[in-house]
C-alpha cells in the first residue's frame, strides 16, 4: 500500500480541527476517543478559541500546530471546510478525514462546494476520505478518528463502507458479540478515496485476514474490480452493495438491454474480480467471521455433532441446498464415537448425543470427527439445557477445533443462557451461530473462497485477427447517417463482420424486381426482413419471410411485408444451415462498461431469461463457463439424442463480441439474435444484428 494511503490508520500525530469542549459535541467525542482508545501519537485539537480539552492543549490554526502531524480530522461547519483544506494544503499535509456533510448529499449548492473541496485538495496533492463519513479506526495500533461509543477488539477483519451507520451498527455488533475487527473504514461521499483505494489500505494490512466491503455506489466499477482482483487470492473480499435495483427503467429496444440492469453488471464485476457476493449485513459478517478465523476446507463434506435432531435437521437442509455434502462416517469412525458418547447416541452424521450429554462429549467426539479423513468440516450445535453447563460445551468445542487444521463452528440455539458462551466461543476464534442454517452458509462461504482462489486465470486475452480500423470506418459512417441510435441491420451486421464473426451474405433493396435479382445472385433459399426506422422487433410485425424458394415467393414476400410502406427498405439474406438458435449481446453499463450477455436465442428470450452476463473483454475458459450456465449451453452440448453443436465456435464468436465492445465503449446495445449454432466444427453463424450508439465514435 502507498505510504498517501498509509497515512490515515498509522500517522504521526492527529489534528482535529473544529474540537469542541463541549462533550455534546461530535468533535469532542473524536478526541475523546484518540485519547481514551490508546492512540500512541500526538493528538492536537484545533479551535481558535483555545484552552484544553480533555488535558490537550487546543491550537487556533492547523499552522500552529506542531510536528510531527501526518494527518487531519476536519469537523468544522460545510461553509468553513474549504478554508480550512486550503490551509492543510499550506500545512503540508498530505491526508485528511473530512467528517462534515452538507455536500454533494445534500444537493446542487453542496455538489459544488464538494468539487471546490477536490480542486483544492488536488492542487496540494492531498488524498481525502469523506466529506460526511465518520472517520477511520485501526484497532491494532490503536488509532480512533470516528465518534463512535466504542472499539472492537483487535481482529481480523477489515471493513470498508460508504455508510458511516452500517460502521457503527458494525461495531455495535463485533462489541456484543466480542468479533475482532483489524481497520475500518467510512468513506461518506468518496469524493477521492474509494472502495478501491479502501481494499488497498487492507490488501498489506498484516492484521487483515479477509475484506469486508459495503457499496452503495461505485462510479469507477473497472477500478473495483481491478483492485479487488488483486487481493481476492489471498485475501478474501466479500461484497455488499445497496441500490441494485433501478428506481427507473431505460427505455431499451434491443433484448440485452431489457434483461441486463445494475444487478447483472454488479455480479459479472465481483465474477471477475473473485468477491464473494452476499445479500445481507448479517451475511456479509457471517461469512467474514468463518474466513477471518478458520482455515479452509480441503473439500465439501461437514460433520454435524449435536445434542438436538431439529437444529441439526435444518442445518443439513441448508448444508444441502449450499451444494456442501453430510460427511460419510466409516465404521470405524463411529466405533470411536461410541466410546465417548452417551448409550443410545446416533452415531451416523448428524452424531446426535441426545439431550443430556457431558460437556467433555463434545471435545473428545469433536476430535474424532475431525480425525476422520472423510470430513473436512465440523459443525457443532447444542441446545442449552439444565443439566450441561453451556460455557463448558463452549470451552470444549474450542479444545477440539484447537486439536485439528479443519474449520469448525458452532451453534448455540438459544438467548440469555448463552450469552457468555458466544463470548468464549468468538474470543477463541471458532465462530458462533445462533442459527443452525447461518452456521451452514458460513461452512458455504469457506468453499466458495476456496473455488475461488484456485480457479484459473481468467483474465482476458485480446483477439488478434480482426480489423479495427473498418470497424471504426463503418461505426462512423453510422453515426453520420443514422436518425436513431441504433444502426441499420446490415451495416450492424458488416460491424460485427470486421471482428471475424461470420454473418450470411445479404443485399438491401427497395424494389421487388431487385429483390429478386438479388436472391438469383444470392442462391435460393433466401429470407426477406424488414428494414424500418419505427419497428424495434422484425418478427412482431410479421417482418420476416424464411425459406422463400424462387421469385414468386420473394415477390409474395416482398408485397406482402411492404404493404402499407411507400419505399420499402429488405434485406434479402441468404438462408443459414440449420442449428440451434442462441443469443449474444453487449451493453454499456454506466459503472462497468460492457457487459456481455449469452442465453437462449429466438422471440422469447425475455419471457425465459435463460441468460449470463460476463464483463467485456473475456477469457476463452470464462466464456466457455459464461455458455455452459446456461440451458443454452447443455443444449448444445446435445440433449435426449441431439448431436453436439459447435461450442468452440460459440467462445470465438463470444471473445470477438467482447473485443468489439471493449475496443468501441460507444456501442451502447448490440443484439445477435438468433446465433445459429452448426454442427460441432462446421461454425455459428450471426444472422440478424442490432447496434445501437450512444456517442461517435470518434470519442470512444
Amino acid at each position: 500500500m502507498s505510504d498517501e494511503l498509509e497515512r490515515f490508520f498509522n500517522p504521526q500525530g492527529v489534528a482535529v480541527i473544529g474540537a469542541s469542549a463541549n462533550p455534546q459535541k461530535l468533535s469532542y467525542g473524536v478526541v475523546r476517543n484518540l485519547k481514551e482508545h490508546g492512540y500512541p501519537g500526538p493528538i492536537y485539537p484545533v479551535n481558535p478559541k483555545g484552552g484544553e480539552i480533555l488535558g490537550l492543549k487546543v491550537y487556533p490554526s492547523i499552522g500552529a500546530v506542531p510536528d510531527p502531524v501526518e494527518l487531519a480530522v476536519i469537523m468544522v461547519p460545510a461553509p468553513l471546510v474549504e478554508g480550512v483544506l486550503q490551509e492543510c494544503g499550506e500545512r503540508g499535509l498530505k491526508a485528511i478525514i473530512i467528517i462534515t456533510g452538507g455536500f454533494r448529499e445534500a444537493g446542487p449548492e453542496g455538489a459544488a462546494a464538494e468539487k471546490r473541496l477536490k480542486e483544492v485538495a488536488q492542487s496540494y496533492g492531498m488524498r481525502i476520505i469523506g466529506p460526511n463519513c465518520v472517520g477511520v479506526m485501526d484497532a491494532h495500533l490503536p488509532l480512533d478518528t470516528t465518534f463512535i461509543a466504542a472499539m472492537p477488539r483487535p481482529g481480523y477483519i477489515g471493513f470498508v463502507s460508504h455508510s458511516g451507520a452500517i460502521c457503527g451498527g458494525t461495531i455495535d455488533w463485533a462489541r456484543q458479540m466480542s468479533v475482532g475487527f483489524s481497520r475500518i473504514a467510512s468513506l461518506g461521499n468518496q469524493l477521492d478515496v474509494d472502495i478501491a483505494d479502501g481494499i488497498h489500505m487492507m490488501q498489506n494490512d498484516p492484521h487483515t485476514r479477509v475484506i469486508s466491503i459495503y457499496a452503495e455506489g461505485l462510479p469507477n466499477g473497472r477500478r473495483f474490480v481491478e483492485a479487488a482482483a488483486a487481493v481476492s487470492r489471498h485475501k478474501p473480499v466479500i461484497a455488499l452493495k445497496a441500490g441494485l435495483t433501478s428506481a427507473g427503467t431505460r427505455a431499451v429496444a434491443s433484448h440485452t438491454g431489457a434483461l441486463a440492469g445494475n444487478e447483472q453488471a454488479y455480479l459479472a464485476a465481483c465474477h471477475r474480480a473473485g468477491a464473494l457476493v452476499v445479500q445481507s449485513l448479517q451475511e456479509q459478517n457471517d461469512m467474514a467471521l468463518a474466513l477471518a478465523t478458520q482455515p479452509l476446507p480441503r473439500s465439501n463434506r461437514v460433520a454435524i455433532l449435536t445434542n438436538a435432531g431439529g437444529p441439526a435437521a435444518l442445518a443439513a437442509d441448508e448444508l444441502d441446498r449450499c451444494d456442501l455434502r453430510m460427511a460419510d462416517l466409516g465404521p470405524e469412525t463411529q466405533e470411536k464415537l461410541k466410546a465417548v458418547t452417551p448409550r443410545g447416541a446416533q452415531l451416523g452424521n448428524p452424531v446426535d448425543m441426545l439431550g443430556g450429554p457431558q460437556a467433555e462429549m463434545y471435545q473428545a467426539a469433536g476430535k474424532i470427527l475431525l480425525s476422520d479423513p472423510g470430513v473436512d468440516m465440523l459443525l457443532a450445535i447444542f441446545v442449552p439445557q439444565a443439566i450441561t453447563p453451556v460455557n463448558d460445551v463452549a470451552r470444549n468445542v474450542i479444545a477440539a477445533a484447537q486439536s485439528a487444521d479443519k474449520p469448525v463452528v458452532c451453534c448455540l440455539v438459544g438467548g440469555e443462557s448463552i450469552t457468555e458462551a458466544i463470548r468464549i466461543l468468538n474470543e477463541h476464534d471458532v465462530p458462533f451461530y445462533q442459527d443452525p442454517n447461518r452456521a451452514a452458509r458460513a461452512l458455504a462461504g469457506l468453499v466458495r473462497y476456496q473455488a475461488l482462489r484456485t480457479r484459473p486465470d481468467i483474465t482476458p486475452q485480446p483477439v488478434l485477427d480482426i480489423d479495427r480500423t473498418a470497424a471504426y470506418e463503418l461505426l462512423t459512417q453510422a453515426w453520420s447517417e443514422s436518425e436513431t441510435v441504433f444502426t441499420d441491420p446490415a451495416t450492424a451486421a458488416r460491424i460485427v463482420a470486421t471482428y471475424g464473426i461470420q454473418v450470411p451474405a445479404a443485399e438491401v433493396v427497395t424494389e421487388v424486381e431487385t429483390a429478386i435479382e438479388a436472391a438469383e445472385d444470392l442462391g435460393y433459399p433466401v429470407a426477406l426482413k424488414l428494414i424500418a426506422r419505427d419497428v424495434v422487433h422484425k418478427a412482431d410485425v410479421g417482418g420476416v419471410a424464411l425459406n422463400l424458394e424462387g421469385p414468386d415467393a420473394v415477390r409474395d414476400a416482398f408485397q406482402r411485408i411492404g404493404k402499407g410502406r411507400a419505399k420499402p427498405h429488405m434485406m434479402v439474406q441468404q438462408m443459414s444451415p440449420r442449428g440451434v438458435e442462441v443469443i449474444l449481446g453487449a451493453q454499456h453499463d454506466v459503472q462497468f462498461g460492457p457487459l456481455l450477455m449469452f442465453g437462449l436465442g429466438g422471440a422469447l428470450v425475455e419471457v425465459l431469461r435463460d441468460v449470463a452476463f460476463r464483463l467485456a473483454p473475456i477469457h476463452p475458459q470464462d466464456a466457455e463457463d459464461m455458455i455452459m450456465e446456461t440451458a443454452a449451453g447443455q443444449i448444445l452440448q446435445g440433449v435426449r439424442g441431439q448431436s453436439p453443436k459447435d461450442v468452440q465456435a460459440v467462445i470465438d464468436i463470444v471473445r470477438r463480441l467482447g473485443q468489439l465492445v471493449s475496443d468501441f465503449p460507444c456501442i451502447r446495445e448490440l443484439d445477435i439474435n438468433p446465433l445459429i449454432v452448426g454442427e460441432a466444427g462446421s461454425g455459428a453463424w450471426a444472422v440478424d444484428v442490432r447496434l445501437a450508439l450512444r456517442k461517435p465514435p470518434k470519442t470512444c
